[in-house]
């Protein structure tokens, strides 16, 4: 059951990122089905689980040298490779650029946080 609870907050998340990025001309807002947000939402799990690990070691030395700030463009890449993962599955949702990408990493991190923190309704265990 957790498990679906931090998936639908991570498509709330996802959508709100989208829908915010899209408000201030950052992104494209496709409107479709409402599952194609939950297969986004999954896609960005798997890429966030399997490539940025990889994208973060192979980043470690610059990371080093610009106080973590590199970080945030792993981030923003990893952001940037769904909707491209996406139109390959023939479902797109939205479309951004790079600087959306930047943008958005640092906002689903900050909605899903404190999604988060208000799902679990402010406890320190999980």
């Amino acid at each position: 059951m957790q498990l679906l609870v931090r998936w639908a907050v991570a498509t709330l998340a996802l959508y709100a990122t989208v829908w915010i990025l899209h408000a201030f001309g950052l992104a494209k807002f496709d409107r479709t089905e409402w599952w194609s947000w939950l297969v986004a939402a999954v896609v960005m799990g798997l890429v966030n689980s399997l490539i940025r690990p990889v994208a973060r070691l192979l980043t470690a030395p610059l990371n080093c040298l610009t106080f973590g700030l590199i970080a945030v463009v792993v981030n923003g890449a990893m952001f940037l490779l769904v909707p491209y993962i996406m139109k390959a599955l023939g479902m797109p949702v939205f479309e951004v650029d790079f600087l959306g990408a930047l943008v958005g990493a640092i906002l689903l991190g900050f909605i899903g946080g404190l999604a988060s923190k208000f799902i679990r309704g402010g406890s320190e265990e999980e």
